[in-house]
């Protein structure tokens, strides 16, 4: 068996199932937000591990995207398979559902006990100020690793902005923006 090393020289465990159900219910227990911010947790632990490489963490990611439903479960399942096959991804799949099944189960149970204390409050307003940076650094690492144009550059702008001045229309907005950009490609390549 050949146990990829990390620049120390310690040695790193391979993904196993187990190994990567632990990691991803370890990540899914205390990452507070949703996938947007869990993803770039989970790419930073495969990499540390030795896993996968950002680069190919992102393009997993990228792939991740097209898949319906939640983004982290996407990118954990496909990234998981990638690197453990069928029993990884299996793997993957509980330990991103799991920990968030629990965890409802049992803050419901406190929210309603402890939801009007000052304490509660407080301690919902931190976590919410820190998951706007871990999704700013998720994005900036997309973007980094994507081929840029400057149409490709103004598109993303154009629709940033319509998003935040309009954010009611958020579904029609993307529906639109996709249909257009899908026509425009068409268009531009004839």
């Amino acid at each position: 068996m050949n146990v990829p090393e990390n620049p120390e020289g310690r040695s790193k465990l391979h993904p196993t199932p187990w190994r990567i159900f632990i990691e991803l219910a370890k990540i899914n227990t205390v990452t507070l937000g949703g996938g947007y911010v869990i993803v770039p947790v989970i790419g930073n632990t495969f990499e540390k591990l030795g896993w996968i490489n950002e680069k190919d963490f992102y393009q997993v990611f990228s792939r991740a995207q097209v898949f319906p439903g939640p983004i982290a479960l996407s990118t954990s399942f496909l990234v998981s398979y990638r690197i453990a096959g069928v029993l990884g991804a299996i793997a993957a799949l509980l330990g991103v559902m799991l920990p968030p099944f629990f965890a409802l189960i049992l803050v419901g149970g406190f929210i309603s006990i402890y939801g009007n204390t000052l304490l509660f409050k407080r301690f919902l307003a931190g976590a919410g100020a820190v998951v706007p940076g871990l999704v700013a650094s998720m994005l900036w690492r997309t973007a980094k690793n994507r081929k840029w144009t400057v149409r490709t550059a103004i598109e993303v702008i154009v629709f940033a902005v319509l998003l935040a001045a309009f954010p009611s229309q958020a579904f029609f907005i993307l529906l639109g923006g996709i249909a257009l950009l899908y026509v425009g490609k068409l268009v531009w390549k004839s």
